[in-house]
């Protein structure tokens, strides 16, 4: 199974929502497997870890599911959190590689 990871910085909660509310929302929008999550700061900026996979297909149509499952979760968070970039990294040969 093809394997992604997001990152995607988290800015101000919404009013009345919970810091565990950003992970919980991001999680079951993806609409695929999560294999681990995180939370790092970087360079001030927290941002949330998703590593999911996505059925095994061409790497065109996977790479187009996780690209559908971000902006899926990107919609999601925002409404708990403000959100800033994202990246978008697929294991290749045991290299994270970014595509969007």
């Amino acid at each position: 199974m093809p394997s992604y990871r997001l990152e995607l910085e988290i800015g101000d909660l919404r009013p009345g929502k919970t810091p565990n509310q950003v992970m919980e929302t991001a999680v079951s929008s993806l609409g695929h497997h999560v294999d681990a999550t995180d939370i790092t700061v970087v360079a001030g900026t927290p941002r949330i870890v998703l590593r999911f996979t996505v059925p095994a297909s061409s790497a065109a149509e996977e790479d187009t599911a996780a690209r559908m499952a971000v902006r899926s979760t990107r919609e999601a968070v925002v409404q708990v959190a403000g959100t800033g970039r994202h990246r978008l990294l697929r294991r290749r040969r045991g290299s994270w590689l970014a595509i969007g």
